[in-house]
């Protein structure tokens, strides 16, 4: 329903852990994923925006500026930096981003200040260099040094074999190294009111919805120590789920190109979904959660 295809595909929900897995996950789902999925979308910058960029999430990391705090207040900070920072990430610390796609959040962590920074995503059309940024067009098993941190910022539902990935995370790690996972969630008021019009389901792509209880045995099967998780679902999971129970897919709204998706409703109405989704981060209800994990 993304793209409007309205192709069918059979889901398992686990009826122990509540994880919701594809059946048949290792079909060719390669033509689900058109050269305008949103992760391959590279935007060219000018040299004010970076500018600008630089100020406002400078500001958000701790390099204090009017400039910046203005930025900041005006167009808000992306969730995938919100939880960098929330996790202690180090300036120094090396960090390998799984599924980077065109590396646009670390592109974004290099302009705040970070310096060892490295993506890796079999999806990107050839490898690719940014100052301070190196993303190579390969699988998580060609990495051959250790890092810091591992994060996976929505591209861990998308991989057929998690315990065998997080294996592969736990070997690239240093001693004591964390992964950052974020992932949609099936333990969720999303999931149990809208099912199959849910709109995180995202069939083929998703493979494995996980809930708290299915990582969590994830992370006691491949040697990690679970730290915290915290919610940071968004209205999306509202609007988005509306859309499909009217039948309507994403990419079908009016100016939504190039992976900007924009919503067939007011703003009043998108205002109260984020403040519903808000209330079910609180509750640990909402649709998406960040998982942070270290290397036992």
């Amino acid at each position: 329903m993304m793209f409007g295809s309205r192709d069918e595909f059979s889901y398992l929900e686990c009826s122990s852990c509540g994880c919701v897995q594809l059946v048949d996950s290792e079909a060719d789902i390669s033509r689900y994923y058109p050269e305008d999925y949103y992760s391959f979308q590279a935007k060219r910058e000018s040299a004010l925006t970076r500018f600008l960029k630089r100020k406002r999430i400078g500001h958000f990391f701790g390099q204090r500026t009017l400039l910046g705090s203005l930025l900041l207040r005006r167009y808000g900070i992306p969730l995938d930096l919100t939880a960098v920072r929330r996790a202690g990430v180090g300036f120094a610390e090396s960090v390998l981003d799984v599924g980077c796609g065109e590396g646009r959040l670390l592109r974004d962590m290099s302009v705040a200040g970070f310096r060892d920074l490295v993506g890796v995503d079999p999806y990107v059309e050839a490898d690719l260099d940014f100052p301070g940024v190196i993303i190579r067009n390969r699988d998580l098993s060609a990495v051959d040094r250790a890092f810091d941190w591992v994060m996976m910022h929505h591209s861990f539902e998308h991989i057929p074999h998690p315990h065998a990935t997080l294996r592969e995370v736990h070997r690239v790690l240093r001693p004591g190294g964390r992964v950052l996972i974020r992932i949609p969630v099936a333990d969720s008021y999303a999931w149990r009111t809208y099912g199959t019009d849910w709109v995180q389901l995202d069939p083929p792509r998703h493979l494995f919805l996980h809930t708290r209880q299915s990582m969590k045995i994830l992370a006691k099967a491949t040697d990690f120590v679970m730290e915290w998780i915290a919610h940071d679902s968004t209205g999306f999971q509202f609007w988005g789920s509306e859309q499909y129970s009217r039948n309507i897919p994403l990419r079908a709204t009016s100016g939504s190109r190039g992976g900007e998706l924009r919503s067939i409703f007011s703003r009043s109405e998108l205002r109260r979904f984020a403040q519903r989704a808000a209330e079910l981060n609180s509750d640990a209800y909402g649709d998406q959660a960040c998982f942070c994990l270290r290397k036992a």
